[in-house]
């Protein structure tokens, strides 16, 4: 009985969050043709913040329908109480008393081992970005025409100019690695089936992440999408992101560099389509900033064809809104973060609350 009011109390609660929260961003977006992926990729957000709300929220007795109702189906609107969230964590200063429980001993280990298992996953993440980092940086006497291209785009869009590291490993998508010090890496067998022009086009849409910190923004939804592992809208939410970093990255090409949108596109599914010429090699992991292109992918097929459409709608002096349409987006945001669309669906003996 323990554990199905943990499942009900808070597994429940917290999937149905992510999930209305997911379904009540795309229909702002829509309702409001937000087109900024800086405003997309915040809303896109708050299906990875607000169950941390939920969960954080001693939810074992948020809400009682007075017996005389008899309901057993409530809907409503409601605010989180802060006093539930300063009593769950009182909770913890009853130490022996909780503890000497075995239900929460043996929650309490299960916990630690999946945060011993998601740390583990990001220490070995870091360190192969790293030695991938490192494996084989090369000069600009090396690759005279990878730095060529760095060192134009780079006065264009006033960012810090990453050095090039070469991987020889079975990995060929080419992703930006680091926070402050940055290092591109790029696959020498991809980059030698690649047109001049591709390769520019390639390694500017790679600048065009750091311009954008994706890095520090694609690290963030990781960590919360690991930490909500149990939710399949967190993957989704997640997704979302990678998707908009991409589709921004490519419109930073149209701004700066001047050329042609249908050039661009072109260009673009050129060097995808070459990338799954070669995908018996494996591409990069997830959480890098670069292409991402899974070959017979139903789904993979369709952000490309997203992707593709994005860069031909895009107009150089729309990108991003202006300053007060982004103030009202992030109230917005606020609101519905703070905001809870509350369910009580009565369960023979049991009161789910889903919010």
């Amino acid at each position: 009985m323990f554990f199905l009011e943990i499942l009900i109390d808070y597994i429940i609660p917290t999937i149905y969050s992510s999930f209305v929260s997911l379904v009540i961003v795309l229909f702002i977006l829509f309702i409001f043709r937000i087109k900024d992926s800086n405003i997309r990729i915040l809303f896109f957000f708050l299906p990875l913040v607000k169950p941390f709300i939920i969960i954080a929220e001693k939810m074992d007795k948020p809400y009682h329908p007075p017996v005389s109702q008899q309901v057993s189906y409530m809907g409503a609107f409601r605010l989180p109480d802060p006093t539930n969230i300063i009593n769950t964590f009182k909770e913890f200063e009853r130490g022996p008393v909780v503890f000497s429980n075995i239900n929460y001993i043996v929650l309490f280990l299960i916990i630690i081992g999946i945060f011993v298992i998601l740390i583990s996953k990001w220490i070995t993440l870091y360190l192969f970005y790293r030695n991938l980092a490192y494996e084989d940086i090369v000069g600009r006497e090396d690759v005279p025409d990878i730095y060529a291209v760095i060192d134009n785009y780079t006065k264009k869009t006033k960012i810090k100019a990453p050095y090039v590291s070469l991987t020889h490993r079975y990995y060929f998508s080419p992703f930006i690695i680091g926070i402050k010090k940055f290092a591109l890496v790029l696959s020498p067998r991809l980059m030698d089936i690649l047109s001049k022009n591709e390769k520019e086009v390639l390694i500017q849409h790679e600048l065009s992440h750091i311009k954008r910190n994706d890095n520090l923004i694609g690290w963030s939804a990781m960590i919360l999408r690991d930490l909500l592992f149990f939710n399949p809208f967190s993957y989704i939410a997640y997704s979302l992101i990678k998707s908009e970093q991409d589709k921004d990255s490519d419109k930073l090409l149209v701004k700066y560099t001047g050329k042609p949108v249908k050039e661009i596109a072109k260009n673009i599914l050129n060097i995808i389509l070459k990338m799954k010429s070669i995908s018996t090699l494996k591409p990069s992991p997830q959480s890098a900033q670069g292409f991402q292109f899974t070959p017979h992918s139903l789904f993979s097929q369709l952000r490309l064809r997203n992707r593709i459409n994005s860069i031909l709608k895009t107009d150089p002096d729309k990108i991003y809104s202006r300053i007060f349409p982004k103030i009202l987006m992030c109230i917005l945001f606020v609101i519905f973060l703070v905001i809870q669309i509350m369910f009580v669906i009565k369960i023979n003996d049991f009161y789910l609350f889903l919010r």
